[in-house]
């Protein structure tokens, strides 16, 4: 999951923890409805193989240039099997996040290029001054999980009821219609399209 069960509670406001086992379940479930809506596998630091049809493909005498699929992509690893050497910045270009100019490279003798990279967002890197784990994953990509997991949990067995209070607790879910709803869908659709990929021929 993106987010987690701890954050999860605080931005619904629940305390008790008999309901643990459910929400975790609709993060998870959130986690990949987004992944489809994105044309992801998941937003995590992870090593991704890409075959590139020769056609889409811009190549000169001296450089080649592809675009891939996951982004951003933090490092080229293997072209067509072979170990990528190369140093980012100098030999190959990284540019808007998933744009991959290479320098010097010729794939001629293929009918596509095989492309092992990685890319997405590392989930624990020791970057504060203290050396603890810091989530790289961007807070939308978090806050877009949460919203759509508490949606599953306020309809879960909840499908006609709008609002409830019990003593000093008072819960009002999403409407189904009207201005509210249609902020909410306007709010999350936008996040949404930050991320969205184009699905690229493979």
């Amino acid at each position: 999951m993106y987010s987690n069960l701890t954050l999860f509670k605080q931005y619904l406001w629940i305390s008790w923890n008999d309901q643990d086992s459910l929400l975790t379940s609709f993060l998870n479930a959130a986690e990949n409805q987004i992944n489809q809506l994105c044309w992801v596998d998941s937003f995590d630091l992870w090593t991704y193989t890409q075959n590139i049809d020769a056609r889409a493909i811009v190549q000169t005498s001296r450089w080649f240039e592809i675009y891939l699929k996951n982004k951003p992509v933090k490092s080229i690893d293997k072209i067509n099997w072979d170990s990528e050497t190369g140093t980012k910045w100098t030999d190959y270009f990284v540019i808007y996040d998933r744009r991959v100019i290479f320098k010097n490279i010729s794939v001629n003798d293929f009918w596509f290029a095989e492309i092992e990279y990685t890319a997405w967002y590392d989930r624990a890197r020791a970057v504060d001054w203290q050396q603890n784990p810091v989530d790289d994953l961007p807070d939308d990509l978090k806050l877009m999980e949460m919203m759509l997991a508490s949606w599953m949990y306020q309809k879960h067995g909840n499908e006609w009821v709008q609002s409830y209070k019990l003593g000093d607790e008072q819960i009002t879910f999403w409407s189904v219609n009207g201005a509210s709803s249609d902020d909410i869908f306007f709010s999350f659709k936008t996040l949404l399209n930050k991320y969205r990929n184009f699905n690229l021929p493979v």
